[in-house]
């Protein structure tokens, strides 16, 4: 599916307009950060950053997200990277991940965004020779079609999609940990499916998921407890991404010397 989709948005967005800012990669805390407008030429950009052995350990460990989007293109070949290494993604507080740049935080196993950061979608937005593509055209809804089901496959749960897709590309959805929460989307959103079914059966239930069947308020004491637990679930499922990461380690290493990404 990644091959046909790549294939078709670049025939489809060949000539597009963009942005001349590009995004920056650069040493973060103890991962890296993608900061700025997503451009044609970022993932390679990002490849040679990461063949360096320091910064590729950084890479594995968290990639840190400040960026308004950008190129649908160049998105889905950096969360394929994203994807096959088992990156983390983080969007710290004051930096927002917006339109193309969710789709690189869903990418990642384990995601979080700071109270403080902000995540936000809307339709996407396709210009070609300067001009927005007509949103009623059977091109862009194909394409719209094909990004979607890229995102549905990155485990983007239903109720964004339909956000995204019923938000103006002129506006944002922003999306809180509020909403989140009031949807009962936060343990959706934290993990990849798969990945959330390994961990369960590795490191026992959830405890956020597990904490909100019951409407009941916490004590201090149970709090104190349900925080605890939390704390030691999430070392144990950063943990067991780890020992993915390495099981994983020829597919990473054939796509950081420029392996055909489509595959």
């Amino acid at each position: 599916m990644l091959r046909a989709l790549l294939t078709f948005l670049a025939c489809a967005l060949s000539g597009a307009w963009l942005p001349v800012a590009a995004a920056d990669i650069v040493a973060y805390q103890r991962g890296v950060l993608i900061q700025g407008t997503i451009q044609p030429g970022d993932y390679a950009k990002i490849i040679a950053f990461v063949r360096h052995p320091d910064n590729y350990g950084r890479f594995a460990r968290t990639v840190f997200l400040d960026s308004p989007g950008g190129d649908l293109i160049e998105t889905v070949k950096i969360a394929h990277l994203l994807e096959k290494s088992h990156a983390a993604t983080h969007v710290v507080l004051g930096a927002r991940c917006y339109s193309a740049c969710f789709i690189l935080w869903m990418s990642g196993v384990s995601r979080n965004v700071s109270a403080g950061a902000t995540l936000g979608v809307h339709q996407i937005n396709v210009k070609v020779g300067g001009e927005s593509m007509d949103p009623s055209s059977e091109r862009f809804a194909s394409i719209a079609r094909r990004v979607e089901n890229y995102m549905a496959a990155l485990g983007t749960p239903r109720t964004i999609l339909d956000k995204m897709n019923a938000t103006s590309s002129t506006d944002m959805f922003v999306i809180s940990q509020r909403w989140l929460a009031e949807q009962q989307l936060l343990t959706a959103v934290s993990y990849r499916l798969g990945f959330m079914d390994v961990a369960q059966t590795q490191c026992g239930p959830e405890p956020y998921a597990a904490a909100i069947k019951d409407k009941a308020p916490l004590t201090d004491e149970e709090a104190q407890d349900w925080t605890s637990r939390i704390k030691n679930w999430m070392g144990c499922a950063d943990e067991l991404r780890v020992r993915h990461q390495k099981a994983d380690v020829l597919t990473i290493a054939a796509l950081l010397e420029g392996a055909d990404i489509s595959r």
